[in-house]
């Protein structure tokens, strides 16, 4: 096989920025978009949306000052969706890694 086959044959990766990052999980949580479709925009699978959520939610309970413990928001007259509550129940026990970043923050403050 010469180089130039090779070349064709491989798949490019394509990096996202936190902006388009942050739209696409924003569509996804307000509503305005189905994960499958937003997804299929942006050539990604479920996986990588996923992490992006998980991401969005761990920054923003380290910026808002939650602590692992707390109480978790629960649904305020159906403003937060489905998905979103699911998310949020999942980040009330933060994983390890989350757990070691916070801590790092907390020592930088």
């Amino acid at each position: 096989m010469n180089t130039t086959t090779e070349k064709k044959n491989r798949r490019t990766r394509r990096s996202y920025s936190a902006g388009e990052k942050a739209a696409a999980v924003l569509a996804v949580w307000s509503g305005r978009r189905r994960t499958a479709r937003v997804c299929r925009e942006l050539s990604v699978n479920w996986g990588i949306l996923r992490s992006w959520e998980q991401r969005a939610i761990r920054g923003m309970r380290m910026a808002l000052g939650d602590l692992p413990g707390e109480e978790t928001p629960t649904r305020a007259g159906g403003v937060l969706g489905k998905r979103l509550e699911t998310l949020l129940g999942e980040a009330a026990t933060p994983p390890a890694m989350a757990r070691e970043e916070m801590a790092q923050v907390e020592q930088k403050a």
